[in-house]
């Protein structure tokens, strides 16, 4: 934690040297003169309060008075910044990415990496939304944490972008309740989305997305400003698609250079949307959809700096959030 004093008023300091100040205004009050004097000594150069006292023939307690003083009256101002409050811009990385903005998440003691990657995401969020905004939602077991650090957002209709999942160690019933947690805290309509991620065939996606509750959340999707989804590199463990997937679908996937995945769309290292019969059966927002919001994507794999790289490629991210080692991942898998 950094701490910063800052000095409003101006004067000549007791050694014959001009002191530090703000605003650069000369302090014409001797009073004031003399509490800038002190503040200069005791804040900046760091002399102790005893030094001070000797040097002005004043007793200790009369400088920590006219240094509490100082501090009431704004002649001293104190800023204290929490590094691990926001993350670090990288903006060259998302310029040769040809995106908006790379942040890198700083990580707070105790705190998970993935719940440091939503608290960044959370922070872009409220940064880029208005009043009266559509506000997509995906999940993931890093976007779950996204409601830990919002106490409140502006009055956003909120869209599920993807059916409920489970993966090891979270339920279906945890994915569906973070689209009703995030509408709770925007208080606009919400938009769940009350069918599965991928299902067995197309034809109970045809008709499952024919479903009145389904078809509105959908077509609500059209007009999208802002959106949350995470990153999914396409391994095991690592997207939530992939275990969905029968091994033919995999190993053809594979054989077509997929390397990422976002809310159900596969894409291969070149950005690019692998078109197959795979497809038909996920149920959720389209590429074309997200092209046209903000999108904020997180993006937890380590060690896969090639799904970050498709999916900047592909034209559905816009702001990333990252890890430092998968950042630095990145950057060099671009030299």
């Amino acid at each position: 934690m950094a701490l910063h004093e800052e000095h409003a008023s101006g004067a000549t300091n007791a050694r014959g040297g001009a002191s530090r100040t703000t605003s650069g205004a000369p302090a014409e009050d001797p009073p004031n003169a003399l509490k800038v004097a002190l503040a200069t000594e005791h804040f900046l150069d760091g002399d102790s309060k005893v030094e001070l006292a000797r040097r002005h023939g004043m007793s200790r307690f009369q400088v920590a008075r006219l240094l509490e003083e100082a501090r009431s009256e704004g002649i001293v101002r104190i800023q204290i910044v929490d590094p691990s409050a926001v993350g670090h811009d990288h903006a060259p990385l998302a310029e040769r990415l040809g995106i908006a903005s790379v942040t890198v998440a700083a990580v707070r003691p105790g705190e998970s990496m993935r719940a440091a990657l939503a608290r960044h995401a959370a922070s872009r969020l409220t940064a880029l939304l208005d009043e009266g905004s559509r506000l997509g939602i995906a999940w993931s077991r890093t976007l779950m944490h996204l409601p830990d650090s919002l106490d409140s957002l502006p009055r956003v209709d909120v869209i599920q972008l993807v059916g409920p999942v489970s993966t090891p160690g979270y339920s279906t019933a945890q994915s569906g309740a973070l689209i009703h947690t995030l509408g709770h805290l925007a208080g606009g309509q919400v938009w769940a989305l009350p069918a599965p991620l991928v299902v067995e065939s197309a034809r109970v996606a045809a008709s499952l997305r024919a479903m009145e509750e389904v078809r509105s959340t959908l077509d609500a999707a059209d007009a999208l400003d802002v959106a949350v989804v995470a990153i999914g590199a396409w391994n095991e463990g690592a997207s939530t698609l992939w275990a969905r997937l029968t091994p033919d679908e995999r190993r053809r996937a594979h054989e077509a250079g997929v390397v990422a995945e976002i809310c159900g769309t596969v894409i291969d290292g070149a950005g690019a949307l692998w078109h197959s019969a795979t497809e038909d059966r996920v149920i959720g927002v389209r590429p074309d959809q997200l092209r046209r919001a903000r999108v904020i994507a997180v993006a937890p794999a380590v060690g896969r700096p090639e799904a970050v790289i498709a999916a900047a490629r592909s034209g559905m991210v816009d702001d990333l959030v990252l890890s430092p080692e998968l950042a630095d991942q990145v950057a060099a898998r671009l030299e």
